[in-house]
């Protein structure tokens, strides 16, 4: 069994997890069920967090790990705000706002 790379399932998990937000959200807002504003901000944070997650990060050694499609553009964005995007503590910290 190979070693895991901890930061690649990372990267999958989140951006998981701002594509659900984002569904959710739209559903929310869509329906205007009570409370819809709290969907609202769950479409802008799921979008916030798909921006932030799309850059693939790429492999130190071994693999074939493929860049998305449309990903050079958003690393460029991400790259920018330096280490406020690249800290993975940070990050969390971000995704937890």
């Amino acid at each position: 069994m190979g070693q895991i790379e901890w930061a690649m399932w990372a990267n999958e998990q989140a951006l998981a997890a701002g594509l659900i937000l984002l569904t959710g959200g739209i559903v929310g807002v869509a329906g205007q069920f009570r409370g819809w504003q709290f969907a609202a901000y769950g479409v802008a944070a799921g979008v916030f967090i798909c921006l932030l997650e799309y850059p693939r990060g790429k492999r130190l050694n071994k693999g074939t790990s493929m860049e998305r499609t449309g990903q050079q553009c958003l690393t460029v964005c991400v790259k920018a705000f330096g280490p406020v995007t690249k800290n993975y503590y940070v990050r969390a910290v971000l995704h937890a706002v």
